[in-house]
């Protein structure tokens, strides 16, 4: 284990953004899994994405799996939410991308 000190959020940080992460990476880091704080952090991050990736491409699958419901306003709405969850996708693919980069630089 490292003898770097781990700090832990405080109440006014509990609606951080990293400090959801905070939990996963102190994990990670006491049982050797990072090297530290700041790797720990990445690689939770990265778990987070890859399984937001997972459940968004099956939502994306199950949309164009969808026959045509015979309501043209159905049928646009979810022709609508595919265009939107494909962007998502490619954002999240974008996200994942720049995290393996900064894991590899740190």
């Amino acid at each position: 284990m490292s003898s770097a000190i781990i700090a832990f959020r405080r109440k006014s940080d509990e609606a951080s953004a990293l400090g959801d992460f905070d939990g996963v990476a102190t994990t990670l880091l006491s049982e050797g899994r990072a090297s530290s704080l700041t790797t720990a952090r990445i690689k939770a991050i990265l778990t987070k994405l890859r399984s937001q990736r997972t459940e968004l491409a099956g939502v994306i699958a199950d949309l164009q799996a969808r026959p045509p419901s015979g309501d043209g306003r159905i049928d646009t709405v979810n022709a609508n939410l595919c265009i939107e969850a494909s962007k998502g996708l490619a954002q999240i693919d974008r996200l994942i991308q720049h995290a393996e980069t900064c894991s590899a630089s740190s």
